[in-house]
């Protein structure tokens, strides 16, 4: 399936589309729950076919992308496509029967590459932050310290990391 751009549609504008319920005399379609990681939106869909009532959740990828001088678009993906994206949340792989094993599978080990990047007490640089580095305190969620102050981190500020040795910290 292609890309669907709406001329002077805001990012916002197109999240708020494809969360929203439809419905016809043929089925409903329901945003369970969904999250954005980077211009990934990843869903929870619940899909109920008329008139028999019977539903069935999936996984659902829409990215995302910004066609400049025009608007945002998407193009829809869903798990039984086995998109080349790994950042769904692995709690939406419990809420969803399985469709392709091959994708969860690669989905498990990009968060456990993700997890093992990181270690309690190490120093991590960060990028656009009025703070140039903090020592991890915790992985899940990750935070840190820098002056005596607790802060948590996105990830998406990590910068250049430090060695994995483990630094004391004295309070």
């Amino acid at each position: 399936m292609g890309w669907l751009f709406t001329q002077g549609a805001s990012r916002h504008d197109i999240i708020n589309l494809l969360v929203q319920p439809e419905e016809n005399e043929n089925r409903r379609w329901e945003t369970i729950t969904h999250c954005l990681r980077g211009n990934v939106l990843w869903s929870i869909i619940k899909l109920t076919k008329k008139p028999k009532n019977i539903s069935e959740a999936f996984i659902g990828c829409h990215l995302l992308r910004n066609e400049k001088s025009y608007g945002w678009g998407y193009k829809e993906l869903c798990e039984s496509m086995g998109p080349y994206y790994y950042t769904c949340p692995i709690k939406y792989l419990k809420m969803a029967p399985v469709t392709n094993q091959a994708w969860r599978d690669e989905v498990m080990a990009y968060h456990k590459r993700m997890t093992r990047r990181f270690a309690v007490g190490q120093k991590v640089a960060l990028e656009n932050s009025s703070i140039p580095w903090v020592i991890l305190t915790s992985i899940k969620p990750l935070l840190g310290i820098y002056g005596g102050m607790r802060y948590r981190i996105p990830r998406r500020m990590i910068g250049n990391l430090g060695p994995r040795k483990k630094i004391t910290i004295r309070n």
